[in-house]
């Protein structure tokens, strides 16, 4: 809302000054840096697991193999609404981080039912043209689709890890809600916290 106003007051008084443009779009910005000093007290300092998984290419992935970038790690299924609803935002901050270098992510495919989920996950993603590095997690113990999930303690997805380039995690979050623009915000802005702030790798 503040936001809002503050261009409606920019565009008011545009033929009258400078000033008060100046004075707006500070006024405008409020809300990220208020948005980062709360992410900022979110930071965690923890080991991430380090997987080994295969693409839907059939190619082998490694946590090991992406070390000293910045990876954003989503665990997801395909019957999973809340995963599917938070697609085209996601997809929104792959585009945006397309030619960076330093920032990865991968999508890591769990908790699928039944042993013939690979096509349907193959084709969930070819109809939405998702241009996602999409890995599928390994059997668990019992013989379930599972082990890395597991491993990363996560109890509902889609959840969401970002690993720093010295494989520490800085930051999970769980679910989705709220607008697509504004997840890629807050997502922006935890990886633009995490690449400004170098840890020595957790023990």
């Amino acid at each position: 809302m503040l936001a809002h106003t503050s261009i409606l007051r920019c565009r008011l008084r545009v033929i009258k000054s400078e000033e008060p443009i100046a004075i707006t779009a500070v006024a405008s910005s409020e809300p990220k840096i208020k948005m980062r000093e709360e992410l900022a007290k979110k930071l965690i300092n923890e080991t991430a697991p380090v997987f080994t998984l295969k693409n839907l290419d059939g190619q082998t992935v490694s946590l090991a193999d992406l070390k000293g970038k910045t990876v954003v790690v989503d665990f997801w299924a395909t019957w999973c609404g809340p995963c599917v609803a938070s697609f085209p935002a996601m997809q929104m901050a792959v585009t945006k981080y397309k030619d960076d270098a330093n920032i990865k992510f991968v999508f890591i495919d769990t908790w699928e039912n039944g042993d013939d989920f690979l096509p349907k996950v193959k084709k969930f993603i070819a109809d939405k043209k998702y241009t996602f590095n999409v890995l599928i997690d390994d059997k668990d113990d019992v013989g379930k689709q599972g082990k890395v999930v597991s491993q990363y303690k996560v109890e509902g997805i889609p959840t969401k890890f970002i690993i720093d380039k010295n494989g520490n995690i800085r930051f999970k979050t769980t679910g989705f809600g709220g607008s697509p623009e504004a997840m890629v915000d807050e997502l922006s802005e935890m990886i633009e916290l995490v690449t400004a702030t170098d840890v020595k790798p957790s023990r």
